[in-house]
């Protein structure tokens, strides 16, 4: 199955977006993490999830694939302003009703869609995701945890990460280098690893500057944009968490090396309306291996 690809606009903005099924399906809005864009949510993952009765909608948000790249220093943003293009590409594709689904920082910009505009929210899933995203900066900043936190990356992960993407990647064999090894670090310690899948994926990523036609290359994890914006924005206060109501699905794997399990239970009471799935061997990669487990419960809880 092959997307249906269209440009949407946002503001001053211009969004890529691709769209799986029928569009008289029941919607599916899927949110990438942090500098990732959407095609980090696989084509076979998407088809596989339209196969079961569902309008796929994957974007990049900005500063990522095929959207608008803006200098933040002079044009600031934060998860806010992230969420509200969620909106907007729900919008230009009239649907009023989805099912939300957002992968690592994604979870965090699903909520605020969900706060932003409840009625237009069928289902929450927040996928490798937290909603204290405080922990994970402070230790990419080098700061010690803050009393009572929950837990931070491990030192000698945070370590790997910022060397692996401390000088930008030149060319696309670089990139595409850069995608993989970022994504080898973040798989965990047991989690498969599929070569020829990541890969591709990989050079998926290093050809979208060609494609962009300006070059623009979006730097990833602790060196992006994303990551300003994160900063900039305050944390959902429990009062608001609480203040959802959504029915929603916290999936998570045990090996996840970004945010340990802590998170999800923590995310998971502070909703209320939430459970906790936990998907063994998972880290905070989208390998094929977990395919399967993760649309059967995705489809299951779209289906409560």
């Amino acid at each position: 199955m092959k997307p249906s690809s269209l440009f949407v606009p946002c503001g001053d903005l211009t969004l890529h977006v691709e769209t799986f099924g029928q569009a008289d399906r029941p919607a599916v809005l899927l949110i990438m993490g942090n500098s990732a864009p959407g095609l980090v949510w696989p084509d076979a993952f998407c088809a596989g999830l339209a196969e079961t009765g569902f309008r796929v909608i994957r974007f990049d948000q900005r500063d990522t694939g095929l959207s608008s790249h803006v200098d933040y220093e002079s044009a600031p943003y934060d998860l806010a302003d992230l969420a509200a293009e969620g909106l907007a590409v729900l919008d230009a594709l009239a649907i009023q009703h989805a099912h939300v689904v957002g992968l690592s920082q994604g979870g965090s910009v699903a909520c605020r869609i969900a706060l932003a505009a409840p009625g237009r929210v069928a289902s929450l899933a927040l996928l490798m995701s937290s909603l204290r995203l405080g922990p994970k900066n402070r230790a990419f900043a080098g700061l010690d945890p803050e009393p009572g936190a929950l837990p931070q990356p491990a030192a000698a992960y945070v370590a790997e990460v910022i060397a692996l993407n401390a000088v930008a990647p030149q060319g696309a064999a670089d990139i595409a280098r850069s995608f993989v090894e970022n994504f080898r670090l973040a798989k965990g310690p047991a989690s498969p690893f599929d070569e020829a899948f990541w890969a591709d994926l990989g050079a998926q990523v290093a050809a979208i500057p060609e494609q962009r036609g300006d070059g623009q290359v979006a730097r990833m994890a602790n060196s992006s944009n994303h990551r300003k914006a994160q900063m900039a924005t305050a944390e959902l206060t429990e009062a608001e968490l609480e203040a959802i109501g959504i029915p929603t699905l916290v999936l998570h794997g045990d090996g996840d090396p970004i945010f340990p399990m802590a998170h999800a239970d923590w995310t998971a009471r502070a909703l209320g309306a939430a459970r906790v799935e936990v998907i063994a061997d998972m880290g905070h990669a989208l390998d094929p291996a977990f395919f399967a487990p993760i649309l059967s419960r995705l489809t299951a809880h779209f289906a409560t």
